[in-house]
């Protein structure tokens, strides 16, 4: 065995042994604390919401707080399409009585700890395809097929209106972990950083969140069209406002710095070599609930890059339109940020569930523009229907699609992405996926799942350099090729998983195929590759 993977396992085994020597001091959790995305929680509610259970939509936002969840299970005892063993199996695990708080008296403040180790065993075939915004690479530079990871998670309780939360993970290996935003540990393989570090206080229906953690907006997962926590978490201050009717998302966050290059193609001006610029992320949505079936949302997201640093507070102004201030004499220069616009419905009708959104990088209207720049949009529609059926079951179908040169820009500063991750859609651009899919939860934590797929990709990437600028595209068909990837990749997609959906142990078995024509865009031959992931945890009062 390599001495870098030895060293990581030592230091897996370490941090764990450390782990659980501190574990008895454990409390509660804080309703203000936010379930981490991944949690098997996600994949409850979301089997309850496509059952028809109402209440078990949460919020549009990710990640949910412990408080709202708790609210939710409350008004989900009442809808008769709730009831079942999912459901109390989500009592059981988000009880009043488990929680901090039970009342309003103010508690003296104190600290307590939670733990989780996982183990993820991967087996690739003929390469690696995940993430799906990459291209195909070798298992040599894929999942590696062993990898551990511990974390220590510390939750200050101030009383029932402020928490803080920090959680510090070790990982025995790095490689092909989206997540990651440290550089590896030493001369090992493995990686020690942050993956939560935030204080979050309430008064009345207004919370506010100061720190690192990862956020997605609309789609379902991590996976969103307009802001996804497909890529490492932001460091970030957030804001939300939840009435009866409407709920308010606001978000201010850094996100890593751009070097332009020229050796890389990078345009520069011919006495500059290398140009650092500093990025942040703003945006603002609001949701309408017309009913207790259906709820609307309006947004928009700005990628703002400045070569000397520094914020320009105008885009932190909640009522104001990014449009227009991006056109504001008084601003602060450094050329146009990358906008997005955005819009979602989401619609309960019985056993039926229909969602929808629409992202809008670009748009033209004026006929000159529309010769020279094609519109820019994004594109994800679903439906699922509750099978009558003695355990609980449904089928799902699902189309995505993102256009030519979506996300992308004519600078990489301003392309939607973060370390290489994408900030929207994990397609990335120019690429769209239809999936059926299906489900069914013999008991409340048991979940088989399974779907196939039809995915197709044009040549444009994120991370190519130089950016692939859309001027002189309008008319291309979709999705379209580049001279370095002349062909449109199509590949069929299945899969097949186990899950065990428990918040002490959860366990998920998957399978994963790919069949692919025109692999990464070249011409040759089919090619076939599987992927088979066992990954178990063990957690304790995590949270």
């Amino acid at each position: 065995m390599r001495r870098d993977a030895k060293a990581g396992i030592r230091f897996f085994g370490t941090v764990a042994a450390l782990l659980v020597g501190m574990a008895p001091c454990v409390a509660a959790q804080h309703p203000l604390v936010e379930l981490p995305l991944g949690d098997p929680a996600y994949t409850q509610l979301d089997a309850l919401v496509r059952q028809g259970c109402r209440a078990a939509r949460v919020s549009p936002y990710r990640p949910y707080r412990i408080g709202r969840i708790q609210s939710a299970l409350t008004d989900a005892e009442q809808q008769p399409r709730c009831a079942g063993a999912v459901l109390d199996a989500l009592r059981a695990r988000f009880s009043h009585d488990t929680t901090m708080h039970t009342d309003s008296t103010v508690a003296d403040p104190h600290l307590s700890i939670g733990a989780a180790a996982t183990l993820a065993a991967s087996g690739l075939h003929n390469g690696e395809f995940f993430p799906l915004w990459r291209d195909v690479r070798p298992v040599s530079e894929g999942t590696p097929p062993l990898v551990g990871t511990a974390r220590v998670r510390l939750t200050w309780d101030a009383g029932e209106h402020l928490v803080g939360v920090v959680e510090a993970y070790g990982e025995t290996n790095r490689r092909n972990d989206p997540l990651i935003r440290a550089k590896q540990f030493r001369s090992t393989s493995g990686v020690m950083d942050f993956s939560e570090a935030y204080l979050a206080g309430q008064v009345g229906p207004v919370a506010l969140s100061f720190g690192r953690g990862r956020e997605a907006w609309l789609g379902d997962g991590s996976e969103s069209l307009a802001l996804s926590a497909n890529g490492p978490p932001l460091d970030r201050i957030s804001a939300e406002a939840n009435w009866s009717r409407f709920e308010l998302r606001l978000l201010f966050a850094s996100v890593n710095d751009v070097v332009l290059d020229r050796t890389l193609g990078d345009s520069l001006p011919a006495n500059v070599a290398q140009q650092r610029w500093h990025r942040v992320f703003v945006g603002h949505s609001l949701t309408y609930r017309a009913s207790r079936s259906v709820d609307v949302t309006l947004g928009e997201t700005a990628l703002i890059g400045r070569q000397g640093g520094g914020v320009d507070l105008s885009y932190a102004n909640p009522l104001m339109i990014y449009q227009v201030t991006q056109n504001d004499q008084n601003g602060s220069g450094g050329g146009p940020a990358n906008l997005m616009a955005f819009a979602g419905v989401h619609a309960s009708l019985g056993p039926a569930v229909l969602s929808g959104e629409w992202l809008i990088d670009d748009i033209q209207i004026d006929p000159k523009d529309k010769a020279v720049y094609p519109n820019l949009f994004g594109w994800r529609l679903e439906a699922s229907y509750a099978l009558p059926t003695p355990l609980p079951a449904s089928v799902d179908l699902q189309y995505r699609r993102d256009d030519n040169y979506t996300y992308s820009a004519d600078t990489y500063t301003k392309v939607y992405q973060q370390y290489d991750a994408p900030l929207g859609s994990e397609l990335g651009p120019g690429a769209d996926l239809v999936r059926l899919g299906g489900e069914v939860l013999p008991t409340g934590r048991l979940r088989l799942s399974g779907g196939i797929g039809r995915w197709r990709r044009g040549g444009q990437r994120l991370n190519d350099r130089p950016a692939q600028d859309r001027k002189g595209h309008a008319g291309e068909p979709f999705p379209s090729g580049t001279a370095t990837r002349p062909l449109v990749q199509n590949a069929w997609l299945g899969d097949f998983a186990v899950e065990w959906l428990d918040g002490k142990v959860p366990i998920t078995v998957r399978t994963e195929l790919l069949r692919v024509d025109h692999l990464n865009n070249q011409d040759v031959p089919v090619a076939q590759l599987a992927r088979v992931q066992v990954v178990g945890t063990w957690r304790f009062r995590y949270p």
